[in-house]
């Protein structure tokens, strides 16, 4: 009989015990929910703040010494609305007066000014890239170093201009060779580095 009641209290003991842990996870399983729901409205609030409408992702512009006048700005445009685009024309704010800023792809491994824009399709994007399209940056003589921010207005065909800060960057190995120039006139080939096609 002293044995039963020993039994039958170590039972009581261990359905109590059982109770305590499950009343204790399931007030962690709530909270846990709730810190859920928060990041979840968070998460919903940022979606809804970046759909219909366009970004500039990864954006750089490659450093340059001062001998050489053209450079190039790399990165992704993000196109999150339902409209196609056009990135017809871009400029970087600050630079020296003068500074020429045009459209260019490479194609066939030869360089040359895009007419009629950059093709931005909805729900897409264009990379801008060496080897590839590009925002060429021509005719400036400043130093551009990297950490250096600049200011860069991109200008769409229905109007509209997305304005980002992107930053000078040293252009990252074996990327440095995009192509030889062509189509540049003579004011943009005067620079041997240029013709070598070591800039974008």
């Amino acid at each position: 009989m002293t044995i039963n009641r020993r039994a039958s209290f170590l039972v009581a003991i261990g359905a109590a015990t059982s109770l305590v842990i499950t009343g204790c996870g399931t007030d962690e399983v709530s909270l846990t929910n709730g810190n859920n729901a928060e990041n979840t409205v968070q998460e919903d609030s940022a979606d809804e703040a970046t759909a219909n409408s366009v970004a500039f992702v990864d954006g750089y512009i490659r450093e340059k010494a001062a001998d050489n006048d053209m450079t190039a700005v790399f990165g992704s445009i993000v196109n999150n609305t339902d409209d196609d685009l056009v990135l017809e024309s871009f400029e970087i704010e600050g630079l020296a007066e003068g500074t020429v800023f045009e459209l260019h792809e490479v194609a066939d491994g030869v360089m040359r000014p895009v007419d009629g824009g950059f093709d931005v399709p909805a729900d897409s994007e264009a990379e801008l890239e060496p080897g590839s399209l590009h925002l060429m940056v021509m005719n400036n003589d400043e130093a551009l170093e990297p950490g250096e921010e600049f200011t860069l207005v991109l200008r769409f065909d229905d109007g509209s201009e997305l304005t980002v800060t992107v930053p000078v960057r040293v252009q990252p190995s074996g990327e440095e060779d995009y192509g030889d120039i062509h189509e540049l006139g003579e004011d943009h080939g005067e620079n041997g580095d240029e013709a070598d096609g070591e800039t974008s």
